[in-house]
């Protein structure tokens, strides 16, 4: 019997030809985009669950705590790991590692790698990282001990032989290879290229490892015990800092855990560190997105399929009068559903893979299909795109199985008494299609204002680097290297400082006169020279900038940013102290932004304590002559420091990388389904205003034959749908506010909604809607009512 049904599916496919096109493509369309989507989804929200027993493994967090403020830090003391270990028996295993980035060569060939760790042997027992040479329990042991990934390996030694060979770093230390690990998957929150052994640590930076427990230098990760409770073990380690520190009345350091795979979705606002990180609002939407392409997708086939009914009312009576029964109806207008949706999506799977490399250039992404890894996706995919079909035919199987048998064979077709079903259609599609123009305006405004929105400095044609500062010669070369560049009329400012915006500086718990609040605050302090504020032409509100005039400036003098003064609470911050005493507010510049579009800009000092063993080196190049110049600085620096090798790059492509590409790809990602989705519902609406005014063409008729001019015709059509358009974007906006609310404050720094999204979406929506039913209304309008009649 099933076979039967699938062969009438299959005949009624064929004869229909036009109609199974429209509808065949409208779900592969629709479905295409809806399984993309869930991929990206499936993506993003399997960070980090490729290691073993992920669901145990935790970043110990910390979090600052005073009577005026509360940051989450995702460093600590490095010697915390072994304590934990040693005090919490819940605890099986804990490690500490720290990012790096360094210049690796072998041979002439030298590359800058920016994804390094600092680990130790217990790396391996807490991260799945698979070694396809050297013994993973060694690996790191020794001092100067270097793990490589299969590509970086083959890149600097493309004869596959590198084992024990000798990789230069920062062409001053000698690491030997002691281990190659597969690529690490791109989806977690860590990007590890290679490994050195932290007991190397101390050699290469020049720091010390174990600094104390106020030295927070290391990210702290530990494995729980199968049977381990998480609330118990987060209540037990929550005052271990305090244990080690002696902190002031009011201050507090907390230890909290967390798993391992929340770190890239749910740590946005989490200070510090870097790594992959995405906003778990950001993927509420991507599948808010999903429901409603899924939802209009569905809709579309409904009322594609019902509008067929028209033609297939004689059909269904002479199988009723033939002996059908009810069930028999319904199967085969279901098998027919289930033959149409599943041609559809091995067409939609078709598409995904054809546009899969473009969707991950706009994205961002690395994303591959690879059918033997991700066949539970696309089981799980086959079963909703069945389970679609079912509900798409449910409607048309329960309706038309359940008609009278007189109501096809008379010719009084009781479709047309569906109007109510109808009406409420064209209002549910609407209510979809408004809260997607709404908040696909308000992210493309959002991004505008991120993109023009004052930073606080001039990012453009600054030339930043890093310079390892070991002793006061190395400054004074760097002095010297500057005044010779000042001579260079392409060379037009020059600023040696500890820290650049979105790179270095330092935090510090500081007190301040005026406080009443009996607790400290938690400061960003950036040690500056001169020429700082002029060479990222930064703007005072009030004061002055350090100056050479006066001999304390270098030695107590510091600059405050807006936050700070709006922390502190005074109206003139002129000559007041912080630190007790220690410094004393020369000025206030404007705030400028040093971290993520998700994180607000924190209080910071600047001052002109030269106590920094490393500098960041800014040069305000002409805008003109930028890559001559770069190359000049680059050969410049690299002769006077042939030790160190230094590479210049230029701040507004690394902002624009670390900060607004970031989220480029998402958004546009985001716009397009969206814009997808829209289209989808004005093909939907098109083809509701199309079966809706086929069952009112005797009533045009009519009125037509009895005088009506074609002008009242039309407008009393198009009444219907503003009346029901109204009730839509009434329904939608209030809808939508609610989500605008969560997805503005998603962002540190915003508009807000304006009233004007409103009435641009309302207009848009408008639009959608006479550009869907005017076209048709005119077309039925203006057709002779002798077609329409002549059966009466």
């Amino acid at each position: 019997m099933f076979k039967n049904y699938i062969k009438i599916a299959w005949r009624n496919i064929k004869r229909n030809k036009g109609y199974s096109v429209v509808n065949i493509g409208g779900l592969t369309i629709g479905l295409s985009a809806v399984i993309l989507m869930l991929f990206y989804i499936s993506h993003e929200n399997s960070y980090d669950v490729f290691h073993n027993d992920y669901d145990k493994l935790f970043r110990v967090e910390r979090t600052y705590v005073s009577s005026i403020q509360s940051d989450i830090w995702d460093s600590s003391p490095y010697a915390l790991s072994s304590e934990l270990k040693s005090s919490i028996p819940e605890i099986t295993n804990a490690t500490s590692i720290r990012t790096t980035a360094n210049y690796l060569s072998i041979n002439d060939a030298m590359y800058h790698e920016k994804n390094g760790l600092f680990a130790d042997h217990n790396f391996f027992k807490l991260f799945t990282l698979k070694l396809v040479k050297g013994d993973q329990y060694s690996a790191l042991e020794n001092p100067m001990s270097i793990v490589l990934s299969e590509s970086l390996a083959k890149k600097l030694s493309p004869e596959n032989n590198i084992i024990g060979k000798t990789v230069r770093i920062d062409k001053k230390y000698d690491c030997i290879v002691t281990g190659i690990f597969t690529d690490y998957p791109d989806n977690s929150h860590l990007k590890i290229d290679y490994l050195l052994s932290f007991s190397s640590y101390e050699t290469i930076t020049k720091n010390t490892l174990d600094a104390g427990w106020n030295a927070n230098n290391a990210s702290v990760y530990v494995r729980l015990d199968r049977n381990a409770r998480i609330d118990n073990v987060s209540e037990k380690i929550k005052g271990v800092l305090a244990d080690h520190l002696t902190l002031e009345d009011g201050i507090e350091e907390l230890l909290s855990l967390r798993p391992v795979n929340d770190i890239y979705m749910k740590t946005s606002k989490v200070r510090g560190g870097g790594g992959n990180r995405s906003e778990i609002t950001v993927l509420y939407l991507f599948l808010a997105v999903v429901i409603f392409t899924v939802l209009i997708t569905l809709l579309n086939y409904i009322n594609s399929s019902t509008a067929q009914v028209m033609k297939r009312e004689l059909e269904i009576g002479i199988k009723k009068v033939m002996g059908s029964t009810k069930s028999h109806l319904r199967y085969q207008f279901i098998t027919e559903s289930l033959v149409m949706v599943s041609i559809s999506f091995i067409l939609a799977i078709g598409l995904v893979v054809l546009f899969l490399p473009l969707f991950n250039k706009i994205v961002g992404k690395n994303l591959s299909i690879i059918f033997s890894q991700d066949w539970p996706f696309f089981v799980y995919a086959s079963l909703g795109t069945l389970l679609i079909g079912i509900l798409a035919g449910l409607y048309p199987v329960f309706f038309l199985s359940s008609l009278k048998i007189s109501s096809f064979l008379q010719g009084n077709s009781s479709i047309k008494r569906r109007a109510g079903l109808r009406k409420a259609l064209v209002v549910f599609q609407l209510v979809l299609v408004i809260p997607l123009v709404f908040t696909s305006i308000l992210i493309i405004e959002q991004f505008k204002y991120i993109e023009q929105r004052d930073i606080g400095f001039v990012k453009e044609d600054l030339l930043v680097s890093h310079v390892e500062i070991t002793n006061d010669e190395n400054r004074e070369v760097l002095n010297t290297i500057g005044e010779q560049l000042l001579q260079n009329p392409n060379v037009l400012n020059y600023s040696i400082s500890d820290s650049a915006p979105f790179g270095g500086g330092s935090n510090q718990s500081m007190d301040w006169e005026g406080n009443t609040t009996n607790g400290k605050a938690m400061i960003r302090l950036h040690r500056v020279d001169y020429d700082f504020l002029n060479t990222y032409q930064m703007t005072l509100t009030e004061g002055r900038g350090f100056s050479e005039d006066y001999a304390t400036d270098i030695q107590s003098a510091c600059i405050i940013n807006q936050t700070a003064l709006e922390l502190f609470g005074w109206k003139n911050a002129l000559g007041k102290e912080i630190d007790n005493g220690r410094l004393k507010v020369i000025g206030v510049v404007k705030d400028f932004n040093d971290y993520t579009a998700f994180k607000k800009i924190p209080p910071m000092i600047l001052s002109m304590d030269k106590s920094s063993g490393s500098s960041y080196v800014t040069i305000k190049v002409a805008s003109d002559k930028r890559a001559e110049t770069q190359a000049l600085v680059n050969t410049l620096f690299n002769n006077n420091f042939p030790e160190n090798p230094i590479e210049f790059r230029f701040l507004d492509d690394e902002f624009d990388s670390n900060y607004l590409n970031s989220l480029k790809g998402t958004i546009n990602i985001f716009i397009f389904f969206s814009v997808l989705a829209i289209l989808l519902a004005v093909l939907g609406l098109y083809s509701l205003v199309s079966f809706s005014l086929k069952t009112q063409q005797k009533m045009i008729a009519i009125r037509k034959v009895l005088g009506a001019n074609v002008e009242n015709i039309f407008l009393i059509l198009l009444k219907e749908y503003m009346i029901l358009f109204s009730i839509a974007t009434t329904l939608g906006l209030v809808t939508v506010y609610f989500i605008a609310n969560k997805v503005i404050h998603v962002f540190a720094y915003h508009e807000g909604i304006k009233f004007t999204y409103f009435i641009i979406a309302g207009m848009l929506a408008l639009f959608i809607v006479l550009f869907s039913v005017s076209s048709k209304i005119i077309s039925a309008v203006l057709q002779n009512p002798i077609k329409s009649l002549r059966t009466e």
